[in-house]
């Protein structure tokens, strides 16, 4: 009985986790020859 709570408290987040980690996978594959250009503008931007 505990397990099956435990598992619906837990299965939202794990969800948002992994779409999360998909989301991010998907632009890295997207960006991959533009990566160190958007490094470089994060840079100008905290550098002012």
């Amino acid at each position: 009985m505990e397990k099956r709570g435990i598992i619906s408290e837990y299965l939202p987040w794990l969800l948002i986790g992994l779409a999360v980690l998909a989301i991010l996978m998907i632009s890295i594959f997207l960006m991959k020859g533009k990566g160190l250009d958007f490094i470089q503008q994060i840079k100008n931007i905290f550098h002012g």
